[in-house]
């Protein structure tokens, strides 16, 4: 379950009880991309991160290969998501706006303010996960993302 809140500001937030990797596969199910009917999720300098989603993928029986990926292959990588858990904002904005392709969707756990880089930031808050969607950024983007995400988030203020 999700709920929601919209800020004045580039971004929303949204809340949910998963864990950070459920709540990805939750978002991802709201991303339509048109070069893929099966999406690779790059998980960047973190291999144990890549194994945690592989098994909540196989879990969950969602349709999703996951590689782990070094920041320094990540642009010769074919990705469709970008999954970063620790590097910077600014690193994170500099490898997507080098990635060869547009048609990238990137989520962070390691971007609380959410203003530049990822477009969906998710942190912990006590007992549940929370996310912000960086509107900036997805606009950069071409992976469609099903509205009723985005209208979670703005709809709950």
């Amino acid at each position: 379950m999700l709920a929601a809140s919209f800020a004045a500001s580039p971004f929303s937030y949204a809340i949910s009880t998963h864990n950070f990797y459920e709540l990805a596969l939750s978002i991802l199910s709201y991303s339509k991309w048109t070069n893929t009917s099966r999406p690779t999720i790059c998980v960047i300098d973190n291999p144990d991160a890549a194994n945690q989603f592989q098994a909540n993928i196989r879990q969950l029986a969602y349709e999703y290969q996951v590689q782990a990926v070094a920041a320094k292959d990540f642009q010769r990588t074919e990705c469709h998501v970008a999954y970063f858990t620790t590097t910077s904002p600014q690193q994170q904005q500099n490898l997507i706006q080098a990635y060869p392709s547009r048609s990238l969707l990137s989520l962070s756990t390691n971007n609380p303010a959410c203003e530049v880089g990822s477009i969906f930031c998710l942190y912990n808050k006590k007992t549940f996960s929370t996310f912000k969607v960086n509107l900036d950024a997805l606009t950069y983007s071409k992976v469609h993302i099903d509205p009723r995400v985005l209208l979670l988030a703005k709809n709950a203020g």
